[in-house]
């Protein structure tokens, strides 16, 4: 008997009895995505718990609002209870069943503001981003008199996507602060405190590795926490075999030697393709293709966050392409859980 526990312990140390579970390899994943009320408007709470549940089996627990108030040439809405008079046509539930269904789902929300479609015209306006900053400000001190006290709300989106080649100097990236960016950042800190986040774009085709370098340090000076760096894939403004160079090149302008960023760096990838259907939608990408770019968004030391836009287009079987986005999401659950 004593021989066998010798011989047992001595097996014990040498690892040839031992029946531990090899650790799972890590999964660089999505982690958030964006959301909008287009097609959801009135969707009840529990469908948006639905919706939430979906997610969080994917590991999406943040989601971000793209916006809560819209307006172009064709939409004049505003999808919460709102007294604002640029965004008239009101859905007064749709943001409050959301927030109920993120609390109760335990998922993170950045709330997007009010956006007006003529921005694209607008850039570099003063007067005209002045009073979209009034504008979304006004947007915002009612949802933090609405929502402030919901768990879910954890911080704010400026849904106006500045890049380098409208903002190529010093002094556009400039006006773009102070009288936009920054006009809404400080009376948001001003009224919770919560993060401040925005969405930049380039062109690979119109803006160079080193422009979008220049162009992040410098929107790295407005008062953000964090910024977030469209992928551009899905709309074919970039190839994946340039895609490392830009997010190094956002990277180093972010926190190079001669920036004081301290907020963090984000990825948003585009997880659709082109071209558009005959609906003028979208449809999913394919996996590998997916996988690809987060792979390399994970390559950028600073990256802090994977976000996809969006969940509910591209991988959610109640979304606008059913089949295809069943199969990418069933090809991203196994990835996501070791299968594959």
């Amino acid at each position: 008997m004593l021989f066998s526990l010798i011989i047992l312990s001595a097996c014990e140390r040498d690892g040839s009895q031992n029946n531990e579970i090899p650790p799972k390899k890590e999964i660089k994943k999505i982690t958030g995505t964006f959301v909008d009320f287009w097609s959801k408007g009135d969707w009840t709470t529990a469908q948006w718990e639905e919706h939430f549940e979906e997610m969080r089996e994917m590991g999406i627990t943040t989601a971000i609002i793209q916006f809560v108030a819209f307006k172009n040439s064709s939409n004049n809405i505003t999808w919460f209870n709102s007294a604002n008079t640029f965004a008239q046509n009101k859905k007064s539930n749709s943001l409050t069943y959301l927030m109920e269904a993120a609390q109760k789902k335990q998922i993170d929300v950045y709330i997007g503001l009010y956006f007006d479609d003529t921005y694209w015209n607008h850039q570099t306006d003063v007067e005209w981003l002045k009073q979209q900053a009034d504008n979304c400000i006004f947007i915002a001190e009612e949802i933090n008199t609405l929502f402030n006290s919901n768990t879910a709300f954890k911080g704010w989106y400026i849904p106006h996507e500045p890049e380098p080649n409208a903002y190529n100097t010093v002094e556009k990236v400039k006006l773009f602060k102070d009288y936009f960016v920054n006009r809404i950042s400080d009376r948001l800190h001003q009224i919770n405190n919560k993060p401040v986040s925005i969405a930049a774009f380039w062109n690979s085709k119109l803006s160079s590795p080193n422009d979008l370098q220049h162009f992040m340090r410098e929107l790295s000076k407005s008062n953000l926490q964090i910024i977030m760096l469209q992928d551009g894939v899905g709309v074919e403004h970039v190839t994946l075999d340039k895609l490392a160079i830009y997010y190094q090149s956002a990277e180093k302008g972010l926190y190079g030697k001669d920036s004081s960023y301290k907020g963090e760096f984000w990825a948003d990838i585009e997880t659709f393709k082109y071209p558009r259907d005959e609906r003028g939608l979208t449809p999913p990408a394919d996996f590998d293709r997916i996988f690809q770019q987060i792979s390399i968004a994970f390559n950028t030391t600073k990256l802090k966050k994977v976000v996809s836009f969006q969940y509910y287009n591209d991988m959610s079987p109640k979304g606008s392409f059913k089949n295809s986005a069943t199969k990418l999401r069933q090809k991203y659950y196994d990835y996501i859980h070791n299968l594959l």
